[in-house]
């Protein structure tokens, strides 16, 4: 099958075109309303910020995974009008566990939510050293056999004079 060289490049244009549509679509519904909490696992006794790109916002601190407020729920704080927010807190005992931090915008459908956990203590988990990743291996040992190689040459060059 042949095509020409004007529909391949009218395709290509098409599917271009629909592919920025796509994209711009996703960008214009993640950019409503968002907030994020960070760091999103802190101790009792750390802090951890909620930010949002919105001002007006009543923030909730919801016992539980995916959990909403009550529909009376007092917030634990509010902000002021504005383009965005970002108010710190300090995890209490009380707040051991898994919860979820709601920014809403009140008498709208403008809000968003991101998880936090408490832990009961700090966090003293020692990383894991970093292991070599297999390419980075592979060249080490691709360097060695290139090095014994040369050395193995040299060495029967020098048998033979």
């Amino acid at each position: 099958m042949t095509h020409s060289r004007s529909a391949r490049i009218s395709t290509a244009l098409a599917i271009a075109l629909a592919t920025s549509a796509i994209a711009a679509a996703t960008a214009y519904a993640a950019g409503g309303c968002t907030v994020t909490v960070q760091p999103q696992s802190v101790p009792v006794g750390g802090q951890f910020t909620v930010s949002g790109n919105f001002g007006g916002a009543s923030i909730f601190i919801v016992e539980g995974v995916n959990a909403s407020p009550a529909e009376n729920a007092q917030p634990n704080a509010t902000t002021p009008a504005g383009s965005s927010f970002s108010v710190t807190f300090t995890a209490e005992s009380s707040d051991i566990g898994q919860s979820t931090v709601w920014g809403l915008l009140p008498a709208s459908e403008c809000g968003d939510s991101d998880p936090l956990t408490v832990t009961a203590s700090p966090n003293t988990a020692m990383a894991q050293p970093e292991r070599p990743d297999a390419v980075t291996m592979g060249f080490v040992i691709l360097a060695f056999a290139v090095a014994l190689g040369i050395a193995c040459i040299a060495a029967g060059r020098r048998r033979l004079l």
